[in-house]
Order: C-alpha cells, then structure tokens, then sequence
C-alpha cells in the first residue's frame, strides 16, 4: 500500500496541514492500529472493545458477535477465530445402513423404492450407484440377465464397462432423490427375462440390466447386455451402456442343436459375457470392486447362459447367477444389492434366476463448514458518520479463500438494517495471518444513524475451502 510521507517542514505548531491527511497518508496508520489493537487483545485476552470511532475484536471471548443476527457462526475456542459451523446435518435421509469410515460418514441405501438424501449444507458425495440385474431368458437354453448400470466416483475406482471413474457430485443443502432399483423378475418358458429398474441418486442415473433372450428371442440392453439365446448364426447378446456395463455374450446354433444349443452369458459391469461353447452356456461378465464403504466389496457381474445337454454358465463374479441344464431345475438369481443378473434355465418346469435388486452406496465428509454470517454488535458513533474502514485478517483452514469472492466485508451505520459491501484488498501478512483492507468507503447513502455495526460472510465453504476470521476492526469518520 502506497503510504505518504508527511515532512517535518509541513507540521507548524504542532498541526499537520489538512491537505497532506489524505486518505494514503492516514490508510496505513489506521491499518496499523488495528493490528497493533488485535495484539494488545490477544495477548491481554481482552474482550471487544471501542476507541473513539473504532472497535476491535480479537475474538478472545463472544461478546463482541450478535448471535441473534449471524447464521453458523462458531468460535474456536482454542484458536481464537470464527468460521462456519461444521456438519452435515442428514436427519430425514433414513439410509438402510450408516458406517462410518475415518473422517467420512456412509450411507448404504438397499431397500427398492424411492427414499431421499436430505442435507443441511452443501457437501461433496462419492456415490456408487447400481441399478438392478436383468433376469435369465426363459426355457429353452436362454442367455444370461445383465448387471444393472455401474456408476462409481470414489477414489479413481472404474465405472462399469470400462468407463473412467467419475467426479463426486457437489450438491446443494436440499432434499435429493435416491433410487434403488429392483431386479427383474425371473420368468418362464419361452419367454425373454425382464430388464432391471433403474437406480438414482440426485443427477446420476444408472440403467437396468438387460434381460437374457430366450431362444430365438432378441436380449435386453441396458447397463449390461442380457445374453443372446441359442439361435442359428449365433446372434449377439443385447448392448451394455457406455461407461456402465458391457454387452452379454453370444448363443448358438439350433441347427443340428443336439446338446451343443446353449445362451450366452449377461454382460457384467468389468467384462463382457463369455459367448457360447458347445455343451456349455456362457459364464456371466465378471463385475467390479469398490472400496466405497472403507473395504473391497465386488458388485455387478452377469448371470450365467443355459444349455441343453451339458454345464450352465456360471455367473460372474460379484453376485451374477448361474445357467442351468434341462432337467437341472430353476437359473440361479442374482445376489440381492449386488445389480448382478440372473441366469438362465434350461429346465421347462422352473422359471430362469431373478436379477439381483441394485444399491447406492453415498460416501461424505463427516464434518463440513457452512458458509458464515458474521455480524457484530452494534457501536454508537459520536456523529453519524460519512465513510467506513475495515481492518481485518484471516486464515486458511483448507484451501485458499478468493478474496471479494469466498469472504465479504461489509459496513452498516442503521443497526444493520442497511449494508454496504467493501472491496478488500490484501495487505500482506501478520503472525500468519492474511490482512484485508478497505478504506474510505462512502455510506452516505445509507439512512442516517449512528449504530454501526459490521457483517463478514464467507461463501463457497466446504471440506476443501474453510475459511477463518481471527479479528476484525470496524472505522468510522
């Protein structure tokens, strides 16, 4: 800050001419009281306290703050600074599950249906969100159901089908939607296997597995691909979605068939469906782990194809069910929570296996910031005043704080009926801790009063941004 120098020379009989008080010249040294002013109350553990048209608070106590009119305002006590209070108030979310991992609270929603994430703050969430499994084509030697779509954010961990993992949702203190789907239905002869609901959370929707196809029938697509039926030319298996899941497996022939007519696996969300062999279905698409809930759980793998005379395929890894043989009874459905797909039956008295129901699993900082209204006790000028000065210095907890953007000043001479906004500029540092400046700031147009009282905020806080206020300094003239 540019500061003028008065000269001996200009000061007459112990006065300093009017004209050489300009703002530059005076800006620094109330600058430097304040500071000076928060040293003498840090280290005197003194309350607010006023001079003749200035107030100073060091924060060593709470007298100073109007609780009344500041929202999430919480003093550290040991550390001497406001900041916003932190948690993430979920009371309403009624998750199936609630762990805790570390620093981070999840919520494992398992029952199918609507539910909701109710948050009082803005929070960043990793979600893994799996919808439910296709089930099994029907009698005779159907193909495999598909795991339902995988969408996972945590920890640079894949998304299904070879997707990249995706970015944590940042969302708003608000009521968010969640989802879990249902797994299709198993069903019976001649007779393509039902596809799996889709699951959701908030923005992020992940697809139902495809059904697998009966023989001759065509498969499901979904976020992974039900298994192609035994059919001549080998038809493929239905289409996986990108970034979800993969597509299931081929089947073949009828032509000559004997026992080599067999379904090809469901599509899982970490590898396509094996295609047919013959005398043997094709296995199910292996699924995915993910360490979302602080241990490796694998989710999501594609139920098994079914043959006439030989081995049903077996379903993959992460919950998938197994192919059966005619004669050998009903599919094997999916795991329950896993989004993983039936198999199919081969059997004409038994239905092919269910698809396994999805999940969405929420994982977030236990503890985050609100954004801070910071509002003083109001301080009685001796004239109403014309211009305001603010003086104040914080810290970064987490992050760095733009200035004018994720902390304001402002400056009211009504009580706090009427602010206006400083532009604070830094002024280099002290013990640490950043100093913001503004000076001269016009309040004239501000009703006539002489309550002056001062308002901080900080916006944009979060588990990566927590900003402090360790004192602040309130002029007038």
């Amino acid at each position: 800050m540019a500061r003028t120098t008065i000269r001996s020379e200009d000061i007459t009989a112990g006065q300093v001419k009017a004209a050489d008080l300009a703002s530059d010249a005076t800006s620094g040294i109330q600058t430097d009281i304040a500071i000076l002013g928060f040293k003498v109350a840090a280290n005197g553990s003194l309350a607010k306290y006023d001079l003749v048209d200035q107030t100073i608070d060091a924060f060593q106590d709470a007298t100073g703050i109007d609780a009344s009119a500041s929202t999430n305002e919480s003093r550290d006590t040991t550390g001497k600074y406001y900041s916003g209070a932190s948690g993430t108030d979920t009371t309403g979310s009624n998750p199936d599950t609630t762990t805790t991992d570390g620093d981070y609270t999840v919520f494992q929603y398992t029952t199918t249906g609507s539910r909701s994430f109710i948050n009082a703050s803005s929070v960043v969430v990793d979600y893994l969100v799996i919808a439910g499994g296709g089930a099994g084509g029907g009698y005779v030697f159907g193909g495999g159901g598909g795991a339902g779509g995988y969408r996972n954010s945590f920890n640079s961990e894949t998304s299904g089908g070879g997707g990249t993992s995706e970015t944590a949702l940042t969302v708003s203190a608000a009521t968010h939607s969640v989802i879990v789907g249902a797994g299709g239905a198993g069903v019976g002869s001649g007779t393509v296997g039902n596809s799996g609901a889709d699951s959701t959370f908030s923005t992020i929707t992940s697809i139902g597995g495809g059904g697998g196809a009966n023989n001759g029938g065509t498969p499901g697509s979904g976020g992974s691909g039900g298994g192609a039926g035994a059919a001549d030319g080998s038809p493929a298996g239905g289409a996986g979605t990108a970034n979800q899941g993969y597509a299931g497996g081929t089947g073949g022939p009828v032509t000559g068939w004997g026992n080599s007519a067999s379904g090809g696996g469901g599509g899982g969300a970490g590898q396509v469906g094996y295609n047919y062999v013959s005398s043997a279905g094709g296995a199910g698409g292996d699924g995915l782990a993910s360490s979302i809930t602080g241990s490796a759980v694998t989710r999501a793998g594609g139920g098994g194809g079914s043959t006439y005379d030989g081995s049903g395929g077996a379903g993959g890894s992460g919950g998938g069910g197994a192919g059966s043989i005619s004669g050998g009874g009903a599919g094997g459905s999916g795991t329950a929570n896993t989004g993983s797909g039936g198999g199919s039956t081969s059997d004409s008295g038994n239905n092919s296996g269910a698809g396994g129901s999805g999940i969405v699993i929420l994982r977030f900082p236990t503890s985050v910031p609100a954004n801070l209204t910071l509002v003083s006790n109001a301080t009685t000028a001796e004239a109403t005043p014309t211009k305001g000065d603010l003086v104040m210095t914080y810290t970064n907890g987490a992050g760095t704080a733009t200035v004018n953007t994720d902390i304001k000043g402002w400056v009211s001479r009504d009580d706090g009926t009427t602010y206006t906004q400083f532009t604070l500029a830094d002024d280099g540092d002290t013990g640490g801790h950043t100093i913001l400046t503004a000076h001269d700031l016009d309040i004239s147009g501000q009703p006539s009063g002489t309550s002056m009282r001062y308002k901080i905020t900080t916006h944009n806080q979060s588990a990566s941004k927590k900003t402090r206020i360790q004192a602040v300094s309130l002029g007038w003239s």
